[in-house]
């Protein structure tokens, strides 16, 4: 018989720790009068402060997998299988019958919150042993789950209940969510958060070892944990979607800059999916991201809500069935795949060893050097003449005159765990907030070049200039000869691409940011998609650029030919001019 240890499951026993809280949002059998905890309970042992943030964690379990199912079902990138009938799922893909909690449940966010609550208000963050803050870095991971869970709330519902003491009695429950005043839309929550969680951005994860997950199968905790840094770019990246605030948008860049340049998560040649061979055949692609790099924690994914492959180790992770067994790939997808060109100039194995060979030299006077010291710089460029094929080849789908499924195989069973954040997603972030910020060359240059200052002087001098004189380095990552553009990883010699991947002038300088933006939101649909970002994505940008580009991409989904006139009579496009029509219901589940 197996002896089960603290580290042998995945949070078996540590979900009974929250039972208690969570039946405070849970149930409304609970006495008026009772209070859920006791009155004098504080942590004073560092068990106390692991498992209740182990049972927090246990908490997000329950929404993961809905989270990106719901985030994926009502965009423009996924279409129910025609050959399985699901009325919950076919409600939602359509924003008729939303009232149905087999998805919409809120009061699991709500669960998280109350213990994040209940736990931030009874441990003392500044005890000291042996020089040490002992529950600090737990205080800063139960603070970012918080804020995450509100992050998730005002996405799905608009304006939510809002409070940061812990209810102890359903009587506490019942007066704050009946309390218009206690009411906070998302800039409101974004607005907290960034104040809360700034003094959290230099505290380092909790370490509790590693868990198992299956039969000789192991995951990291410190990939269980939010990266502040990345949580609060998100904050401003939503509120400057929100309010325009270009310091807003130049802030989160800084953050999603900092990050990616401390903790080094960079896609280079080896992550491309490319033809090894001149003739652009199937046979003749090699894969090298696809499902391994979203499935491997070295590959790019940052951090994950961990669940498990038996119920012998926990919350068993059930995404990669409903994934495959009642969605696919949407038409307007397979017609985005199929209509991107891509550009083939000269093949090399592309080793760390030859990479460099795609770098040409420059001797830089003017940003980096003197005519005294010159720097010498690489900056991205390949020798030929440029071949074009049509095809990304990120989604493993090649151009075909018939029609094709495209499954969605992003999941595995044998590595169940939910992914929070990926360096894919967080570079596409940046750029977006650069562009935003008013840098819209910059931000172009994350996707065909890669940012590094010779690639900046070769092709970005203008834009460099006016950015040195700021103040903020989100453009700088020095001489980066490891990194591609993120649209490369897909489309090959992206750099070189100047027949249908590039940025020209253009009247206005607002002109370059809606022509980078729809870059950007293409280049998200190729990178990140069935992530469960996809309709948040589209939410944040029609922000910016009005309800219709939420609604008109929505309901191409499936009919991606329909034109101006067609659209503005289709139901659904209609629907989601209203931005009401954007949330869920708040129903009793």
């Amino acid at each position: 018989m197996k002896k089960m240890s603290f580290k042998k499951s995945i949070f078996r026993p540590a979900a009974a720790i929250c039972g208690a809280a969570m039946m405070a949002l849970a149930s409304c059998e609970v006495d008026t009068t009772t209070v859920m905890f006791e009155e004098d309970h504080r942590f004073s042992q560092a068990g106390d402060t692991v498992f209740s943030m182990l049972g927090i964690i246990s908490l997000a379990q329950e929404v993961a997998e809905r989270n990106v199912i719901l985030g994926e079902v009502r965009g423009d990138l996924v279409a129910l299988n025609p050959l399985v009938t699901d009325e919950t799922l076919s409600g939602l893909a359509d924003f008729e019958d939303l009232t149905d909690t087999t998805y919409n449940r809120y009061r699991d966010y709500y669960a998280i919150i109350n213990n994040c609550n209940f736990y931030l208000s009874r441990a003392d963050s500044a005890m000291e042993r042996r020089g040490e803050r002992v529950f600090m870095k737990e205080y800063a991971a139960v603070s970012a789950y918080r804020a995450w869970a509100y992050l998730c709330l005002a996405r799905l519902y608009g304006t939510v209940p809002f409070y940061t003491e812990p209810l102890l009695s359903y009587s506490d429950v019942e007066r704050v969510m009946n309390d218009p005043s206690c009411r906070k839309d998302m800039e409101g929550i974004c607005s907290y958060f960034i104040s809360d969680l700034q003094p959290y951005l230099d505290t380092p994860y909790p370490d509790y070892g590693d868990f198992n997950y299956a039969e000789n199968s192991t995951i990291d905790s410190q990939n269980f944990f939010l990266p502040v840094r990345l949580l609060l770019a998100d904050l401003y990246l939503w509120r400057g979607s929100l309010t325009g605030s270009r310091p807003d948008f130049a802030q989160a860049a800084q953050l999603y800059h900092d990050y990616l340049y401390a903790n080094g998560p960079v896609f280079g040649s080896s992550d491309a999916n490319q033809y090894t061979a001149s003739t652009m055949t199937e046979e003749d692609v090699s894969y090298g991201w696809g499902n391994g790099g979203f499935t491997s924690l070295g590959s790019g994914l940052i951090s994950v809500i961990p669940m498990a492959v038996s119920d012998y180790y926990g919350r068993v992770g059930t995404l990669s069935q409903t994934m495959m067994g009642y969605l696919q790939g949407s038409e307007y997808l397979k017609h985005l795949v199929d209509g991107t060109y891509y550009c083939y100039v000269a093949y090399t194995q592309e080793n760390s060893e030859e990479f460099i060979s795609r770098y040409t030299t420059l001797i830089d006077t003017e940003f980096y050097g003197t005519p005294e010291n010159p720097w010498i710089l690489n900056y991205i460029s390949v020798a030929g003449e440029p071949q074009y094929g049509l095809g990304d080849l990120r989604l493993y789908q090649f151009p075909t005159t018939l029609t094709y499924d495209m499954p969605i195989s992003k999941y595995s069973l044998n590595w169940p765990h939910v992914g929070t954040y990926h360096a894919g997603t967080v570079w596409l972030r940046l750029a977006e907030a650069i562009n935003r910020a008013g840098y819209p060359q910059t931000a172009f240059c994350v996707l065909k070049y890669g940012l590094s200052r010779g690639n900046m002087v070769a092709y970005n001098k203008d834009e460099l200039r006016e950015l040195m004189q700021t103040g903020y380095t989100f453009y700088d990552f020095e001489d980066n000869t490891a990194a591609v553009g993120i649209h490369a990883l897909g489309s090959g010699n992206a750099e070189m691409d100047t027949l249908h991947y590039s940025l020209p002038p253009l009247p206005t300088e607002d002109d370059s940011i809606r022509a980078v933006e729809d870059y950007l939101i293409d280049e998200l649909a190729l990178q990140t998609s069935f992530d469960g970002n996809r309709f948040y994505d589209l939410m944040r940008f029609a922000f910016r650029r009005g309800e219709d580009f939420l609604a008109s991409r929505v309901a191409r989904r499936s009919r991606p030919e329909l034109t101006d006139e067609e659209l503005r009579s289709d139901p659904l496009f209609v629907r989601l001019t209203d931005r009401s029509n954007w949330y869920l219901p708040m129903v009793e589940n």
